[in-house]
């Protein structure tokens, strides 16, 4: 499971058939420290997440199949949690959601 923050959604006239229906977002991955690291990447929303959301995501598609029970989605990764914030003590840094 890794931290991101929704930065964007995607529109898309013509999806693969087993993509209907599924919502598509933007995330930067971030660091620990809440700085963005990497590059953006699309991913499946399944809860209905907002732009600026803070979010647990995975990037394993056989357990997304899993947990959405279809065969073969292809997508890249999946957003699996919404995060309120983040309380870092040995820093005192927070990171809101």
């Amino acid at each position: 499971m890794r931290i991101a923050r929704v930065i964007g959604n995607v529109y898309a006239t013509l999806k693969h058939e087993k993509l209907k229906g599924i919502k598509l977002m933007v995330i930067q991955q971030i660091s620990p420290d809440g700085q963005a690291a990497g590059k953006p990447i699309i991913v499946a929303d399944y809860l209905n997440a907002a732009v600026g959301s803070l979010v647990y995501w995975i990037e394993d598609g056989s357990t997304i199949c899993k947990v959405m029970q279809k065969r073969s989605i292809p997508v890249r990764g999946c957003i699996v949690g919404l995060i309120d914030s983040i309380d870092m003590k040995t820093t005192g840094k927070v990171i809101k959601g």
